[in-house]
């Protein structure tokens, strides 16, 4: 890794470091009811084998996306290269008396042995990659032979001029009504500028990961249903700029 891309990846880490503390109550981070996390239970088992499974949820976050597959009665380790939010993970799960694991790294080269997972899972992780194709090989090698790559993402703002109102509109209201700034916690220019998906990653982008990379029986997966669910919970002036292209890509290895 070279100075910049280290550089580059420790600015990272601080953006979500900064945003831990309110990273759950985000529209569409944090599980906000039974009834989307049930949701997404569902949609997991009908994608696994029926048996106690090793999962990776790289790129973690705070952990829900792992709680879920714990609840689920699968061992879970979770990676992640910001410590705060990894610290935020370790809590939840403790008050929930899961075992899962937890350890600081880089999601591009998670640091395990080749064939050591049953799933490699991650949620909103992708797009915010300098070298996602390099991410996905990687993820690969640490799956064991049959084993299954999950990954949640979709593309944020696709440049329309319905999107600039709806988040215009949105932005308006939150800064009206909350008092701070919506824009906080986004990524700077200079992190863009290194992201080959700045906006989010398109279906069609994951899959051509997942095709490079070898992986088999892959799949594109609508969650039309789960942005349905996220926006009974939301505001209006949540809702009105929740519009995206939301996706869950399979493959087996």
């Amino acid at each position: 890794m070279t100075t910049q891309e280290n550089q580059i990846k420790q600015n990272i880490a601080r953006v979500w470091d900064g945003s831990s503390e309110t990273y759950d109550s985000q529209e569409g981070h944090g599980i906000q009811s039974e009834i989307e996390r049930e949701a997404w239970k569902r949609l997991f088992k009908s994608l696994l084998p029926p048996r106690r499974l090793e999962v990776l949820d790289v790129g973690c976050g705070t952990g829900e996306i792992g709680l879920l597959f714990a609840e689920m009665g699968h061992r879970v380790t979770g990676l992640d290269l910001s410590e705060k939010m990894l610290a935020k993970a370790r809590e939840k799960a403790s008050k929930k008396v899961f075992d899962n694991t937890f350890k600081k790294g880089d999601a591009e080269v998670p640091p395990f042995d080749a064939e050591t997972f049953d799933v490699v899972v991650n949620r909103h992780l992708l797009w915010t990659l300098p070298h996602p194709d390099t991410a996905v090989r990687n993820w690969k090698k640490v799956l064991r032979k049959g084993g299954v790559l999950i990954v949640v993402d979709g593309l944020w703002n696709d440049g329309s001029l319905e999107t600039k109102l709806r988040r215009l509109v949105s932005d308006f209201c939150t800064l009206l009504v909350e008092r701070r700034n919506p824009r906080k916690g986004h990524y700077s220019r200079e992190i863009n500028n290194e992201l080959p998906n700045p906006y989010g990653a398109p279906p069609e982008k994951t899959l051509e990961y997942f095709w490079k990379a070898g992986f088999e029986n892959v799949k594109d997966l609508d969650l039309k249903e789960i942005i349905e669910i996220q926006k009974r919970a939301m505001s209006f002036r949540k809702r009105i700029a929740f519009n995206y292209e939301y996706h869950l890509i399979y493959g087996k290895k």
